[in-house]
């Protein structure tokens, strides 16, 4: 009679230390990186934006891919090519840039699984709420995310990402859209920006229209009204990206 229990009694026995590596299967793989992170099943679900259910799944090898191999590989520090493969090093460098400041490319998982793109390297930033994007000084550095956001162009190094609420800036971004965000480009006219009107108040994101001196913000959804702002409005990056999720 056949074990059914056999490969996951092999796993155990097998281990995941360091130097059963080249053994590992995906679920091993995964396990032994959240582990080295120091993170639970629900922590590590939650920062990834999937359900402790698929995160135990892929653990114990009842779900053998995900999509989310790239972003599951970027929150616990190791290298994405290694989580989906199991080739190269596990240890995983988050700069996309080389010395010489040009930009560094790999062979980067997809995370629609399956596929492999020559891409820059993968690097990841902060998404951040609309209150965090409006609270405490522009420009300071920003306390630790709990989530993070797997990405792939050139970015700025402070770009951060944020999720869309409301339809003011319908249809060419709905609700659920991530935005990329880089605070270091000069804003201008034209430009789709994240600002906070005046001190105290949320962040909102809208495009910038200067017209003979005067700055106002535009919704693309022309149920909304033109605002004008004033020269206390606080600028907290342009938008470099979009993401879609389905």
């Amino acid at each position: 009679m056949s074990d059914e229990f056999a490969p996951e009694r092999e796993r155990r026995e097998r281990g995941t230390d360091m130097s059963n590596m080249k053994y590992m299967t995906l679920s091993d793989r995964i396990q032994s990186a959240r582990k080295q992170a120091g993170l639970t099943q629900k922590e590590l679900a939650d920062r990834v934006g999937i359900s402790q259910t698929a995160v135990h799944k892929l653990e114990c090898g009842r779900s053998q891919s995900s999509r989310k191999t790239v972003s599951i590989a970027l929150t616990c520090g190791v290298d994405p090519v290694w989580l989906e493969t199991g080739r190269g090093d596990m240890s995983y460098s988050p700069s996309v840039y080389s010395q010489d400041g040009q930009l560094k490319t790999a062979q980067v998982a997809a995370e629609d699984g399956g596929r492999y793109l020559a891409l820059p390297t993968t690097a990841r930033v902060p998404l951040l709420t609309w209150k965090e994007a409006g609270g405490g000084e522009f420009g300071s550095p920003l306390r630790e995310p709990s989530t993070w956001i797997a990405v792939a162009p050139r970015i700025g190094k402070n770009t951060f990402a944020m999720r869309i609420s409301g339809d003011t800036m319908a249809p060419e971004f709905t609700e659920g859209d991530i935005i990329l965000v880089d605070p270091d480009i000069p804003v201008d006219h034209n430009r789709f920006v994240v600002v906070r009107p005046k001190p105290g108040d949320e962040a909102t994101f809208k495009q910038l229209i200067v017209d003979g001196g005067v700055r106002y913000l535009k919704p693309l959804n022309i149920r909304y009204p033109l605002v004008e702002i004033g020269p206390e409005a606080e600028f907290r990056g342009v938008i470099v990206g979009k993401f879609k999720e389905y």
